[in-house]
């Protein structure tokens, strides 16, 4: 393996390289916990009845368990990144698309979680929110860079 390609970006993972299941359900699980989540939750549950509420919660997390799970069972299977998938799937042109919508979502994401965080606790302790903004997304571009290790 070359020094460039550490994280497998254009090659399967080894099977002695892939992260187990419990260490993977820890960040899926993050993923569950995020403020974003909590806000659309809490915005259902205030809105509906309880019996809808549940109906809705358990339509809604079949539908992404079916993807997710139909995408981790292919994933694990072959070693593949999403990219390389998308390659596979779709061509080396067709995969650009795919590609660049997960980036844009991404970074989307990554700008509702740090606002969603610092916004709430800036206001609640009086701290500059732009500083917390600042040092939040440091933290979380830290965490992406350094990954599960």
């Amino acid at each position: 393996m070359s020094k460039q390609d550490q994280e497998f970006s254009w090659q399967e993972v080894p099977k002695t390289q892939r992260n187990h299941f419990w260490k993977t359900l820890s960040v899926m699980l993050g993923f569950t916990f995020f403020s974003a989540s909590m806000l659309a939750g809490g915005t259902l549950g205030v809105s509906l009845t309880f019996m809808e509420f549940i109906g809705i919660v358990l339509a809604g997390n079949l539908v992404l368990g079916i993807y997710t799970g139909a995408l981790a069972h292919i994933a694990a299977k072959t070693g593949l990144s999403t990219h390389l998938l998308a390659k596979y799937a779709f061509g080396a042109k067709g995969s650009y698309l795919p590609s660049f919508l997960l980036g844009f979502t991404q970074v989307g994401w990554f700008g509702v979680g740090v606002a969603m965080f610092a916004i709430p606790v800036a206001k609640a302790m009086d701290w500059n929110v732009y500083l917390l903004i600042i040092l939040f997304g440091l933290a979380m571009t830290a965490s992406a860079i350094f990954g599960m290790k």
